[in-house]
C-alpha cells in the first residue's frame, strides 16, 4: 500500500513538474524579450514610429524544414525617408530608402506556422517581418499593434513620400 502511494504521489509530481516548467521557460523568455526590447529603444532614441517584430531574410522564409519559424527578432522603425531595422543580436541591420523599397502583404505563410507576414524589399535586400508576439499568456495587451497594423503604418509612411 505504501509504495503505491508513493508512486501516486510521484506520478503527480511529475505531472504538474511538467507544466511547472513550461511555464517557468516562457516567463524567462519573455522577460529576457522586454530586456532585448528595451535596449534597442533606448539605442534608437525616439523614432517616429516603430515596431517589434521578427523577421526573416531571403529564401528562408519558404523553406520547409527549419527549427523555427522566423531567424530572430529586433525593432522596425520610421525615420525621415528610411525604414530601418535592427535585430536584438546586431547581425542583420539594413536600412531600406523608402524612395527605392517596396513594400508587400504576403498574407499566411503556411511554412511558418500559419502567421501573417509582409515583406520590405529594395535592390539589396528582401526581409519577411510578423509581429513579435511570444507565448500568448503572457501577451495579454491589447494595444498592441498586428501585423496588418504596422503593414498599413509602414504603407501610410511610404505614400506620403
Amino acid at each position: 500500500m505504501n509504495s503505491v502511494f508513493v508512486l501516486l504521489v510521484f506520478f503527480l509530481f511529475i505531472i504538474l513538474l511538467i507544466p511547472a516548467i513550461i511555464f517557468l521557460i516562457a516567463y524567462l523568455a519573455a522577460r529576457s524579450r522586454k530586456k532585448k526590447q528595451k535596449v534597442l529603444l533606448e539605442k534608437i532614441g525616439t523614432p517616429q514610429y516603430y515596431a517589434f517584430v521578427r523577421y526573416n531574410m531571403g529564401n528562408t522564409q519558404n523553406e520547409f524544414f527549419k527549427l523555427k519559424a522566423f531567424q530572430g527578432s529586433g525593432i522596425l522603425y520610421v525615420e525621415g525617408r528610411n525604414i530601418y531595422f535592427e535585430d536584438t543580436l546586431h547581425q542583420n541591420p539594413h536600412v531600406f530608402p523608402m524612395s527605392e523599397s517596396s513594400i508587400k502583404w504576403e498574407d499566411v505563410n503556411i511554412v511558418n506556422g500559419l502567421l501573417k507576414w509582409f515583406s520590405i524589399a529594395d535592390q539589396e535586400k528582401k526581409y519577411y517581418f510578423n509581429i513579435e508576439s511570444g507565448m500568448f499568456i503572457f501577451n495579454l495587451d491589447s494595444s498592441k499593434p498586428t501585423t496588418k497594423s504596422v503593414f498599413d503604418k509602414l504603407l501610410q509612411h511610404l505614400n506620403e513620400i
